[in-house]
């Protein structure tokens, strides 16, 4: 297994990261007021991270305004139960 590692060298890991990072960045910037909505599940799980809890804003690029309708919005889908809290995993 650490063979198989090995050819992958620490900036390869850093450029996927680095690219998820301005993806991520550039589809917060092009946000909508509008677009930040309960009912529209395609947008909040962009910032859920997979084990189904909210990204910060450091990491999705949200201004302070934007993540606090983010988060409004994904803890009034989850009291509706359109998201889950957490993704159960086997325990």
């Amino acid at each position: 297994m650490i063979g198989a590692l090995r050819h992958l060298s620490p900036s390869h890991k850093q450029e996927r990261v680095a690219i998820a990072r301005v993806n991520r960045k550039e589809f917060t910037a092009k946000l909508k007021p509008e677009d930040i909505d309960y009912k529209r599940l395609d947008v909040l799980a962009r910032f859920l991270n997979p084990i189904g809890k909210i990204d910060a804003a450091r990491r999705t690029g949200a201004t302070r305004k934007q993540q606090a309708q983010i988060v409004q919005a994904i803890k009034r889908a989850r009291y509706l139960a359109l998201l889950p809290y957490t993704i159960n995993d086997i325990r």
